[in-house]
């Protein structure tokens, strides 16, 4: 089946140039120049993923970004960014955008970056354990739900990836590459640091004290577990 992509960019060229691309990779594409236009293709239509520029002139990209993971919290969103600096690229991370690739960017190395993105935020067509309880954590595979202590919270597919897989080997430590591999695929491999900005804003979601973490435990100079009394 197809997959929609909405490309988000104020620079006509670059739509034009992915848009051609995509389309030849068998993938449907729709176009916005600005955020607004964004969520209005939003509205209309099925979005699998979304490329959206970060600087654009009026709703800039962060600014799209915050109202989608109000709005559409589980749609996939690949920040494309002229900025080189780390802080613009882990504050994207943060705000919930699943990866990012700097422009100019090898649209190969894009199309790779978007299948892998798809594969982790895709429904398993088998799941090996749906429901899981760790604790005050209950996690809904299929549903792509997590509970805390009764309450419903909302996580990114990245994310819930990493919870996922913390969660299906309590006590195991898992290096930050091997999460990465699992959470975001062979794509981003060389970008295995910014799995720390994931598992921080994972902990600021299912912890009771983030800075004191029961269940989302560093093991310092190796990586993450998942620990607590399960």
């Amino acid at each position: 089946m197809k997959k929609t992509i909405l490309i988000v960019d104020d620079e006509t060229k670059i739509r034009e140039m992915v848009k051609t691309f995509l389309i030849n990779e068998g993938y449907d594409v729709l176009e916005a120049s600005n955020g607004y236009e964004a969520f209005d293709q939003i509205k209309n239509g099925n979005i699998d993923l979304m490329l959206l520029d970060l600087m654009m002139p009026g709703m800039d990209g962060l600014q799209t970004l915050r109202e989608v993971r109000t709005t559409y919290k589980k749609m996939p969103v690949i920040m494309l960014t002229a900025k080189t600096d780390e802080v613009d690229k882990l504050l994207g991370l943060e705000m919930g955008a699943d990866d990012y690739i700097t422009k100019p960017f090898s649209l190969r190395e894009l199309v790779a970056r978007m299948k892998a993105v798809l594969r982790r935020t895709q429904p398993d067509e088998e799941v090996e354990e749906d429901f899981m309880i760790r604790g005050e954590i209950k996690i809904f595979q299929s549903k792509f739900e997590v509970y805390v202590a009764e309450k419903k919270v909302n996580l990114t597919p990245t994310e819930f990836k990493i919870l996922v897989a913390l969660a299906q080997k309590p006590g195991r430590v898992y290096s930050r590459l091997q999460l990465m591999n699992i959470a975001m695929g062979e794509a981003y491999v060389n970008y295995e640091r910014s799995i720390d900005t994931h598992v921080s804003n994972l902990r600021r979601k299912v912890e009771e004290d983030p800075a004191n973490p029961k269940y989302i435990q560093t093991v310092y100079g190796i990586g993450y577990r998942f620990g607590g009394d399960l």
